[in-house]
């Protein structure tokens, strides 16, 4: 049963952390209709967990119709008897319907056929790609880590944050080929996944950019960091102390929890903020902090070039024995 991973410290119940793993594997074909599951008694010493919570699981499966129980046999995953000829009548009617909505757009016949043909070229090329997912503690970081992975050719991303992870960690399941993550947070996923291999641990750093400008902060001025998250703003605010000499920095400002934005600003000389931080704010505060007239400072962590790299390299790999 190496489908089922188990772990009793996650906020899940441990009931619904089995049935979703069955759930899963019958979704993926690791679990085939007709096929009969363990009895409550071996599930139970398997996975040594109570009874009444893999009875649970099962009466909730059993409620999807996923499973079955047979009186004297045991429990099986439920047959789909859904024929080849059925299939096609539900086809040939999805298909016209279509049709019929793209002719009443204007298309032609021709046009059609090139636009399906176009699309079916697409889903095969998306096939094909390596799907990646993306995993960090905050929401900066994660998405300048999913903005480098989307130049590399050939990637299916994903990302997810990591209390998201640890809250449903079934999400970084099996259909992930590569699970990019920083080691902060790499011993996490992969006691949570089931081939640990596919974790791959990746190295942030300052941007020379950013770092550059923080450097050549004058002395004398007043600090002030603006953010999305409150991890991303410890972060900037230990590299500021560090990368920075006579000036006063003061705690980091987090969007989410205050919008008293105008007091926190109006004594400040210098602002260091995500990048792309407009998407983070409303109106009001954007209009706010684009009258600043102190030196805004963008600041962003990207991998080093010696893991984007190596991921480089791996995702190639991956292609490689796709195509063949």
């Amino acid at each position: 049963m190496d489908y089922i991973n188990i772990n009793p410290q996650l906020n899940i119940p441990l009931y619904r952390q089995l049935s979703d793993a069955i759930r899963v594997a019958i979704k993926k074909g690791i679990l085939i209709s007709g096929q009969k599951l363990p009895t409550v008694q071996e599930m139970t010493e398997s996975l040594g967990i109570a009874r009444g919570t893999v009875k649970q699981a099962y009466d909730e499966l059993e409620h999807l119709s996923l499973i079955e129980k047979v009186q004297g046999r045991g429990t099986f995953v439920s047959y789909h008897h859904d024929n080849a000829a059925n299939r096609k009548e539900k086809a040939m009617t999805a298909i016209g319907e279509m049709i019929d909505y793209l002719e009443d757009m204007g298309l032609s016949p021709q046009e059609i056929n090139i636009f399906i043909n176009l699309k079916l070229r697409e889903r095969s090329e998306q096939e094909a790609n390596v799907k990646v997912v993306a995993v960090e503690c905050n929401p900066e970081n994660l998405s300048q880590i999913s903005e480098q992975l989307r130049h590399i050719n050939g990637v299916d991303l994903y990302s997810f944050l990591l209390d998201n992870v640890k809250q449903y960690p079934y999400k970084v399941n099996e259909d992930f080929e590569l699970i990019i993550t920083t080691s902060a947070h790499a011993e996490y996923l992969e006691s949570v996944v089931p081939n640990k291999g596919r974790v791959i641990r990746v190295a942030l750093r300052l941007s020379s950019r950013s770092l550059s400008k923080i450097i050549k902060m004058e002395a004398g001025k007043t600090v002030g960091i603006l953010v999305n998250s409150r991890r991303f703003g410890e972060l900037l605010f230990k590299t500021a102390e560090t990368y920075s000499e006579n000036v006063t920095i003061d705690n980091p400002f987090v969007f989410s929890e205050n919008e008293d934005i105008a007091n926190y600003i109006k004594d400040k000389d210098i602002l260091l903020l995500p990048k792309q931080y407009e998407k983070h704010l409303n109106r009001n505060a954007a209009e706010l902090i684009s009258k600043f007239g102190g030196e805004l400072i963008e600041c962003y962590y990207e991998m080093d070039e010696g893991s984007l790299l190596y991921l480089e390299t791996k995702i190639k790999r991956l292609l490689d024995k796709k195509i063949i």
